[in-house]
């Protein structure tokens, strides 16, 4: 692959919320290396009048099930495993074309979403980069078993997650390396939310063999119960979260776990009365009135926030989602160049994705060319002055 050269370039500083005008970029096997002169025969993109910014990263989707569905849950089960892994294909594909350069999957049917990650990587399919949870682990009576795998025993436990180790590595994806668990019931099911499906042991269980085999688990967790069992677990992102106690946010802050809110899919659930069923928009009502307040307190604490947009659920639209959930942060009081820190540098590095995120040298480089400011125009300028997405140096 040849050189490719960015002359003129904005760049944009998400780690500092600042712009870099009037730069000169090299591009060199997929990463940013040093440019002190462009040869007179290189490949060149003239970026003046642009901004060059990272791509986007949603650590929350779930690339096996299509948003426009009023019910994603038994299409999954009516499809099967081969259709729901082509539409997991387009998916990610969607998902790279406007922007969204990575994603955690943290729920598909039958681990699906591990072939899915290994086919883009090997150039088989095109599409955003992949962490893949796999199967989102969940006791008996839990929240959407389609894409889960059930362990009520803590044998069960042990088992499933070093299969998912496995799965890794058989399926040769780098870290960061990551498991899901569903810790509570959801608003998006016919379950209740309140109780805890693990007892404090099974967490600590489930947090100590992942972080042995060097991989981080993200709970799905809505109740107080939930949530304060596996912040205390020392379970490392909070996905969703309705229930944020004060309390519970500042022991995040001090044990560096990390809240995942996805803020916009509560908000549409609880506007879709008579697509969905009364009792998802009954609790996703709640949902949204409590994690307004929630987060607007983990702001003022300095909780560790990350974008994550629950991509693909009921009603919800088409993927990516990622753009719709950096709106609702911005609506709910997060300065716009902040949401971007959020859903770039600072979620690779919470995540785990070493040097990625960031228009610097030795970055992965995965950017986007825009018409407008991100830092003053926010995720605006993704959905509307989009000029081009590149992939390793690529154009897309």
């Amino acid at each position: 692959m040849a050189d490719l050269y960015l002359k003129n370039a904005t760049v944009v500083d998400v780690r500092n919320k600042v712009l870099k005008e009037n730069q000169c970029l090299k591009v060199t096997d997929g990463k940013f290396a040093a440019c002190t002169e462009i040869p007179a025969d290189a490949k060149v993109v003239d970026c003046e009048g642009k901004f060059v910014a990272p791509g986007l990263i949603d650590a929350h989707v779930h690339l096996v099930w299509d948003g426009r569905s009023p019910d994603p849950m038994t299409d999954t089960v009516v499809d099967g495993d081969f259709v729901s892994f082509a539409r997991g294909c387009e998916n990610a594909l969607r998902s790279l074309k406007a922007g969204v350069t990575y994603t955690r999957d943290v729920g598909s049917c039958h681990d699906t979403a591990f072939p899915l990650a290994e086919s883009i990587n090997r150039g088989i399919v095109p599409g955003c980069r992949i962490i893949p949870c796999g199967g989102a682990i969940q006791g008996s009576y839990g929240h959407c078993p389609m894409i889960g795998t059930i362990c009520d025993t803590e044998a069960e436990l042990i088992a499933k997650i070093k299969q998912l180790k496995a799965m890794y590595v058989a399926h040769k994806i780098a870290g960061p390396h990551w498991i899901k668990i569903m810790a509570s019931g959801g608003a998006a099911g016919l379950e209740d939310v309140g109780p805890c499906m693990y007892s404090p042991k099974e967490l600590e269980t489930i947090a100590y063999e992942a972080h042995r085999l060097n991989m981080k688990v993200a709970a799905h967790a809505l109740s107080y119960d939930a949530i304060s069992k596996c912040v205390d677990a020392g379970i490392d992102t909070i996905e969703h979260g309705a229930e944020m106690t004060p309390e519970i946010l500042q022991q995040m802050k001090e044990h560096g776990q990390t809240w995942v809110p996805t803020l916009a899919v509560y908000k549409m659930l609880a506007e879709s009365r008579g697509v969905v069923a009364d009792i998802i928009v009954d609790k996703s009502e709640l949902v949204t009135i409590k994690q307004k307040a929630s987060f607007a307190k983990a702001m003022e604490i300095g909780t560790n926030i990350i974008m994550g947009s629950d991509a693909g659920s009921a009603n919800f639209g088409p993927h990516p989602s990622g753009l719709v959930e950096m709106l609702a942060m911005e609506a709910y009081g997060m300065p716009k160049d902040e949401v971007l820190r959020c859903s770039t540098v600072h979620s690779a590095e919470t995540l785990g994705i070493k040097n990625y995120g960031a228009v610097e040298e030795g970055f992965t480089a995965d950017f986007v060319i825009l018409n407008a400011n991100p830092l003053t125009e926010g995720v605006s300028a993704y959905m509307n002055e989009l000029v081009c997405v590149y992939k390793g140096g690529e154009p897309v």
